[in-house]
C-alpha cells in the first residue's frame, strides 16, 4: 500500500499543466445583490440574487418575497420555483436553449410532474397554445440545447447531466411568502457548454470574460392551457416544462459577470513559485491577480501537502512555501517564517428540515420541511463514529459487528441529546458519515489528536460502549492517533449476483479528492459515491457496471464534511460546533477563531506556533489553521528576495482586508492579528535583506567560511550567521529568527503542476484501485480550488 501511494505521488508530481486562478467571494449578500420582479401574475414576486459579479464557481443566495405557499404539503405540485444558469449575448436575457435543464429528468423522487424535470417542449395535454414547436404525431420534441461554442444539439448529456448539472427544478415557498435557496454558480471548467468566464476572442468584448445569466422560472397553479391542477386540470399537479414557450415568458433573468478563468496573470510572463497547503488557496487567489497588475509579479501557486511544502524547503530552489508546522533547525539553511492567513479545520453540514410529514406530525412543524437546519453540536466521540464508520448503515452487508448500532446519525441518542431539533426534524436524515479529503494535511492530525484526548471518545476508539450500547467499528479497534489522514479501514463488500457487482463501502462512500470537492459534493447534496448499476460495464462488459449515487436534492440534504472555513464560506454551508476541552461548544467563527489564535504552543522554531486542540479557553474553536509561509533567503537572488518581500507584505497588509473582488479576504479567514502582522512585516525585512547573501559558518578555529552558494546564484555581501535565539516570547508577540531552521535532507520534489483533469482520475483511481490510507493527490496545481 505504501508503495501504491508513492507511485500515485510521483504521478501527480511529475504530471499536468493547470489554469491560473481565480478566487472565491463572499457567500453573503453584497454590494453586486440584485432585485428583480416578476411580472403577469408574478408581479408580486421579488427575488434577490446575493452576488452578480466577480463570481467563480461558488454558492449565490436567492431570497424572495410576494410568492405563494408551494402546495399541497410542500410536494412541489403548485407555486415553486425553477432556477438554472444559462449563456446568452442579448442583453435582454438568454433563450430558453441556450440553458443547462433538464438533466434531472431522470431522478427519481424528485418533485411531480410528466415534464417539469424536462427540456421537453411539446405534448398534446397540456397543449401551449404559445408554443411554436409541434407537437410530434410519435415520440417527444424536446429543447435544443445550443452551447457556447456554436454547437447545437438535442442529446444535450455530452454537456451536462445528471451528476454535473447545478439546475434546481424544485424551489419551495413558505406559507409567508418567502423562500429562499444557494444556487451553485458554475465557470467554463465547470459546465464547459455555458462558457461562463472564458475570455473571448474576437469581436466587441474581445479580452473580456464571458457573461452568462442565472434565470428563475415561477411557477404558479395554472397549466399553460389555462387549467388548474386539481380542478379541470388532468392531474393534481403541473406539469409542462419551464422550457414551454408560455411559462419562459415568466422566466427572470440576472446577469451574472464571471471572474476570467485561467487568465488571473499574464500568460508566459515569468513566476515566482509559490506551494503550499490548501487552507490559504482562496486568500492566495485573490491576492495573485492584485500583485501581477500593471506589469507587477506574476506568482504560480501549487496546492501540496503539508509534507511537500517541508520538504520543498531542503530543495535547490524552494520558493516560498506554506504550512502549519515547521521543520527543525540547520545552520546551513536559515529558513524564515511569517504568518500569513487564519482559517480552521471545520466540520460543515447541509441538513434540512425532514419530518415525518403530515399523516404524523402537526401542521406547524411539517410546514417547515425543507427550510435548512444552521445549527449543529458535535463531540469527540460522535466525529470518531462517524469517522470510524461506525453507523450500521455506513458499511453495505448489515455487518454482524455493527449490529448493535445505530442505523444512521439522526438515530443516535447521543447526537439528538445535543440536537433536538433533529428528534423532529431528522426522522427522515440518512446522514452516515462524514466526506473527508484523500490529502495529508497537518491539521488533519490536530482534529484527531482532539479526538484522541477526550476520555469519552479514547474509550469508545479502544473498544468501550458507548451509554447506548453503539461500539465502534472492529476494524478501528485500538486506532493509534494522532494521523495526518482519514484511513478508510472497513473495506467489505456486500456481494450481488451479476450484472449487479458487489456494493463496496469505498464505492459507495468515497474519499473526496481535497477540503475543496468535499464541500462543494455536499452542497449539491452528493456524496460522490457510486452504486451498482444492474449493466454490464460499457468498457468491459464482462465487469458489472457503476453509477453515480443520485444526488440528494434541494430540501432534502442531510451531509457533513471535512471543509477548511473558507470553502465552507464560498459554499454557503454552516459549520459544526464542536466541544472544546473546557466543555464548551464552539463555533469557527471570528471569535472562536481568534480566541484559539491566543493558545497557540510554541514550537521549536522561534515565532511559528501550533494548534492547540487540547486548550481549556473557555472560548477557543480547538482546530483553528494558522498559515506560515516559510522562505530560505540564501537560496534567492536579490531580485527573488525583494519580490517575495513584496508578496509578504501585500499579503499581511491590504491583503487582509475583508471585502469582494481582487485582493481582498475572502470570508472564511480572520484578518491577521496585529503581532502576526507585525511579525510577517520583520519577516519580509529579512527576506529581503538576506535574499542573495551566503550563509557564513563558524570554523573550529574561530574563524568562519562561507557555506558554498546555489548553483548559479549571483550573490550580495556576506553575513555572519545568526546568534542562538533568547527564550521563545509568546507566539503571536514573537518576531521571525534569522537562525537556521530545521530542514529534512530529503531529495528534490519536482513542482510541475498538476491539471484538475489528473486529480480527479486520481481520486478515481483512489475509490477503483481501494486506496484507503488517505494520502490522496499530493500535489495539485491550484486552479481556483476546484476549476474557478
Amino acid at each position: 500500500m505504501t508503495t501504491l501511494r508513492l507511485l500515485l505521488a510521483a504521478l501527480l508530481v511529475t504530471s499536468g499543466i493547470a489554469l491560473v486562478p481565480a478566487a472565491p467571494v463572499d457567500a453573503q449578500t453584497s454590494s453586486s445583490a440584485v432585485t428583480k420582479s416578476g411580472h403577469g401574475e408574478f408581479e408580486d414576486l421579488r427575488i434577490t440574487v446575493s452576488h452578480t459579479k466577480d463570481l467563480i464557481n461558488q454558492t449565490v443566495r436567492l431570497t424572495w418575497t410576494g410568492g405563494r405557499e408551494t402546495g399541497p404539503v410542500g410536494r412541489f405540485a403548485t407555486n415553486y420555483l425553477q432556477v438554472m444558469q444559462c449563456w446568452g449575448d442579448d442583453p435582454a436575457g438568454p433563450t430558453r436553449e441556450q440553458c443547462q435543464f433538464g438533466g434531472l429528468e431522470g431522478q427519481n423522487g424528485l418533485g411531480l410532474g410528466n415534464f417539469t424535470k424536462s427540456r421537453q417542449i411539446a405534448y398534446s395535454d397540456p397543449a401551449d397554445p404559445d408554443e411554436t414547436v409541434p407537437v410530434p404525431t410519435s415520440g417527444a420534441e424536446y429543447a435544443e440545447f445550443h452551447a457556447s461554442n456554436g454547437k447545437r444539439t438535442k442529446s444535450f448529456g455530452t454537456y451536462f447531466d445528471a451528476g454535473t448539472t447545478n439546475e434546481v427544478p424544485f424551489a419551495k415557498t413558505r406559507p409567508d411568502g418567502t423562500g429562499e435557496l444557494d444556487f451553485e454558480v458554475q465557470t467554463a471548467l465547470e459546465a464547459f457548454g455555458l462558457g461562463c468566464g472564458e475570455v473571448r476572442t474576437s469581436g466587441p468584448d474581445a479580452g473580456k470574460p464571458r457573461h452568462c445569466w442565472l434565470v428563475v422560472v415561477p411557477r404558479g397553479d395554472t397549466e399553460v392551457n389555462g387549467r388548474k391542477p386539481g380542478v379541470d386540470h388532468t392531474s393534481n399537479n403541473l406539469d409542462s416544462s419551464p422550457l414551454s414557450a408560455g411559462n419562459w415568458r415568466a422566466a427572470i433573468p440576472f446577469k451574472l459577470d464571471f471572474r476570467a478563468v485561467g487568465a488571473a496573470c499574464p500568460i508566459g510572463a515569468a513566476e515566482r513559485s509559490l506551494a503550499g497547503h490548501e487552507f490559504v488557496a482562496d486568500a492566495v487567489g485573490r491576492w495573485q491577480p492584485a500583485l501581477c497588475a500593471d506589469g507587477g509579479t506574476v506568482f504560480g501557486y501549487t496546492r501540496v501537502s503539508d509534507r511537500i511544502s517541508r520538504e520543498r524547503l531542503a530543495a535547490p530552489t524552494p520558493g516560498m512555501v506554506f504550512l502549519s508546522e515547521p521543520q527543525p533547525s540547520t545552520p546551513q539553511r536559515p529558513v524564515v517564517y511569517a504568518p500569513i492567513a487564519v482559517s480552521g479545520l471545520a466540520i460543515a453540514f447541509i441538513m434540512e428540515r425532514q419530518s415525518r410529514g403530515p399523516a404524523v406530525e402537526p401542521e406547524d412543524v411539517w410546514r417547515l420541511d425543507g427550510q435548512p437546519l444552521t445549527e449543529l453540536r458535535l463531540t469527540p466521540r460522535l466525529v470518531a463514529k462517524l469517522l470510524t464508520q461506525s453507523y450500521r448503515d455506513a458499511v453495505p452487508g448489515n455487518q454482524p459487528y455493527l449490529a448493535t448500532n445505530a442505523r444512521r446519525l439522526n438515530e443516535d441518542p447521543e447526537f439528538l441529546a445535543l440536537n433536538e431539533q433533529f428528534q423532529t426534524y431528522g426522522a427522515l436524515m440518512n446522514t452516515l458519515d462524514v466526506l473527508v479529503p484523500s490529502v495529508d494535511f497537518d491539521l488533519t492530525a490536530a482534529l484527531w489528536t482532539w479526538i484522541d484526548a477526550d476520555p469519552d471518545a479514547r474509550a469508545f476508539l479502544d473498544g468501550e460502549p458507548d451509554p447506548a450500547g453503539m461500539v465502534v467499528n472492529q476494524h478501528y479497534r485500538g486506532l493509534d492517533l494522532p494521523v495526518q489522514n482519514f484511513p478508510k479501514q472497513d473495506l467489505s463488500c456486500k456481494p450481488l449476483p451479476f450484472p449487479l457487482g458487489p456494493d463496496c463501502a469505498l464505492t459507495a462512500r468515497p474519499l473526496a479528492a481535497d477540503l475543496h470537492e468535499a464541500g462543494r459534493a455536499i452542497s449539491r447534496g452528493d456524496t460522490l459515491g457510486r452504486s451498482p448499476s444492474g449493466l454490464p460495464d460499457q468498457a468491459d462488459p464482462t465487469k458489472p457496471g457503476y453509477t453515480r449515487v443520485p444526488r440528494q436534492p434541494a430540501g432534502e440534504r442531510s451531509l457533513l464534511a471535512v471543509v477548511d472555513t473558507a470553502t465552507a464560506a464560498r459554499y454557503g454551508l454552516p459549520t459544526a460546533k464542536l466541544r472544546n476541552a473546557a466543555g464548551n461548544f464552539v463555533a469557527p467563527d471570528d471569535a472562536g477563531l481568534r480566541a484559539a489564535v491566543g493558545q497557540l504552543t510554541p514550537t521549536d522554531v522561534q515565532g511559528v506556533g501550533r494548534t492547540n486542540p487540547t486548550t481549556k479557553a473557555a472560548d477557543a474553536y480547538p482546530l483553528p489553521a494558522v498559515t506560515y509561509a516559510a522562505a530560505v533567503p540564501s537560496e534567492m537572488t536579490a531580485a527573488e528576495g525583494a519580490e517575495y518581500a513584496g508578496f509578504l507584505r501585500y499579503a499581511t497588509g491590504t491583503g487582509q482586508q475583508r471585502g469582494e473582488g481582487v485582493g481582498r479576504l475572502p470570508l472564511g479567514y480572520l484578518p491577521l492579528p496585529d503581532g502576526m502582522r507585525r511579525q510577517a512585516a520583520d519577516a519580509a525585512g529579512v527576506v529581503e535583506r538576506d535574499a542573495g547573501k551566503p550563509i557564513v559558518l563558524p570554523t573550529p578555529g574561530g574563524e568562519t567560511a562561507a557555506a558554498p552558494p546555489a548553483a548559479n546564484r549571483p550573490r550580495a555581501t556576506t553575513r555572519a550567521v545568526a546568534p542562538p535565539a533568547p527564550a521563545k516570547p509568546p507566539v503571536e508577540a514573537a518576531v521571525p529568527s534569522t537562525k537556521s531552521t530545521p530542514v529534512a535532507q530529503v531529495e528534490d520534489t519536482p513542482a510541475n503542476p498538476v491539471g484538475w483533469w489528473l486529480r480527479h482520475l486520481l481520486a478515481g483511481l483512489l475509490v477503483a484501485g481501494g486506496l484507503a490510507t488517505g494520502a490522496g493527490p499530493l500535489v495539485q496545481r491550484f486552479g481556483g480550488r476546484g476549476g474557478s
